[in-house]
């Protein structure tokens, strides 16, 4: 009897691990099998005459894996007998034996019989099997009629799982995004009470709210501020667009500390909350569709929810502001240049839209979390210029969904005179990830 114990730091080589130590703890972790969201996990297809495909695939077998990143053909005409009926199994084998020390496909040719039996992989102490599928080989055949998948058979095969046998990769992934999408009901629960909360409070503020201002912001639009500093909108369709020759009644208006704008307004127009320095907070509602250009430029609020009904964002809406996280929603088909322009208070943005516009994230020093979902279709130019603090994208797809999406010129400030200025190096994606090599000047794919 004896007792083991590691991991610990070596001190003059009085602690020596070889690779079976961590292997052998590796094990004890995640059981043995194929993983389910690689390829096709090891897939057994007919091909033509007496060919098998065998389709990508990952295995974990007592903590060593075993990968298949190609399509593979393996010909099964030499166990074809000319006058009797046999099986071959197919499998992968690990050999931990000194001599070997490697995984790899295997064939196991049964005895040919008039009622022939799958032929079984025999584990001994150095070589552990996973037997994928059995070929049928009719007396003589010339093609292959019957395979048998034993991939889902955990006694054969089994797919990879927690060290409980209970969770599968693809299991575990897909209870993330139920979670996700739970989350995202919770999140539009939430909001609809704060717009019930905020209908609320607009019924008690015309009860007892004193009245500092009053006017017109469109043609069925009305605005009320009262003495806490309180902005009211009201009204139906689009506000009035204004410019710097035409400033809006809230333009540099120091008691405007929070803003409602109320179900039916729908748009909300050019430099209509233009240098609000003083406003701290924003109710939107979920009638908005659109948003133009800088509605909010050099505001100075800093959370905004961006209605889940909106489809475009103008150019320069946010231009400046101090909002600290942005989640940018997914009806969103048209966003501006400069959107977040100078926003250095800005830190986390989540796209879930389909479009990242030009210029969008330009000079958002502080800015080191950007998050895509597989939604995204389109970055725009200059992207991601001067954001010296972002070094890594999460893309939520696949190497295969982030090669497919449109990137425009210095998308990522890899090029240019703003290369100084750029920290980002790294898109993680679900299957892998890319890393941008300075040497050749390209983003190279890594599968995992």
């Amino acid at each position: 009897m004896a007792f083991y114990y590691g991991f610990f730091d070596s001190k003059n080589l009085d602690r020596v691990y070889t690779a079976e130590d961590f292997t052998g703890y590796l094990s004890s972790i995640i059981c043995n099998g194929v993983f389910d969201n690689y390829g096709s996990a090891f897939s057994v297809t007919k091909s033509t005459g007496l060919n098998v495909k065998i389709g990508k695939g990952k295995a974990w077998i007592n903590g060593h894996y075993f990968i298949n990143d190609d399509v593979y053909t393996l010909d099964l005409s030499k166990y074809v007998d000319e006058s009797l009926t046999r099986y071959v199994s197919i499998g992968i084998s690990c050999d931990t034996s000194d001599l070997v020390r490697a995984c790899k496909l295997e064939v196991l040719s049964g005895t040919a019989a008039t009622n022939p039996v799958v032929p079984v992989f025999s584990d001994t102490d150095t070589k552990k099997y996973l037997l994928i599928a059995a070929v049928k080989l009719e007396a003589g055949a010339a093609d292959i009629k019957t395979i048998t998948d034993y991939r889902d058979d955990e006694y054969k095969c089994g797919y990879v799982r927690c060290s409980l046998g209970k969770c599968r990769v693809s299991d575990m992934l897909m209870q993330m995004d139920l979670i996700k999408i739970v989350i995202r009901d919770y999140k539009v629960k939430v909001e609809a009470l704060q717009n019930t909360v905020a209908n609320l409070q607009i019924k008690v503020d015309d009860l007892t709210g004193d009245i500092v201002q009053m006017g017109s912001c469109g043609e069925n639009v009305y605005y009320v501020l009262y003495s806490d500093g309180k902005l009211l909108l009201r009204g139906n369709g689009a506000t009035y667009d204004y410019s710097t020759d035409n400033n809006s009644p809230f333009r540099d208006n120091k008691n405007v500390k929070s803003l409602i704008v109320s179900e039916g307004i729908t748009e909300i127009g050019t430099d209509l909350f233009r240098d609000t320095s003083e406003m701290k907070q924003t109710v939107l509602p979920d009638s908005l569709r659109t948003i133009k250009s800088s509605a909010f430029i050099e505001s100075r609020f800093t959370s905004i929810k961006i209605p889940k009904n909106i489809t475009a964002l103008g150019s320069s809406v946010f231009w400046g502001s101090s909002i600290s996280s942005l989640e940018i929603p997914e009806n969103i088909k048209e966003i501006g240049k400069y959107l977040c322009y100078n926003c250095v208070s800005l830190s986390e943005a989540y796209v879930y839209g389909s479009v990242v516009g030009e210029f969008m994230f330009t000079s958002c020093s502080d800015l080191s979390k950007v998050v895509f979902t597989s939604n995204l279709k389109e970055i725009g130019t200059c992207a991601f210029t001067y954001c010296s603090k972002l070094n890594t994208i999460i893309f939520d797809g696949t190497l295969e969904q982030w090669n497919k999406v449109i990137k425009k010129d210095n998308w990522d400030a890899n090029s240019g005179m703003e290369l100084s200025q750029s920290g980002l190096s790294k898109i993680n994606c679900r299957d892998g990830y890319f890393y941008y090599d300075k040497a050749s000047a390209t983003w190279i794919e890594v599968k995992e």
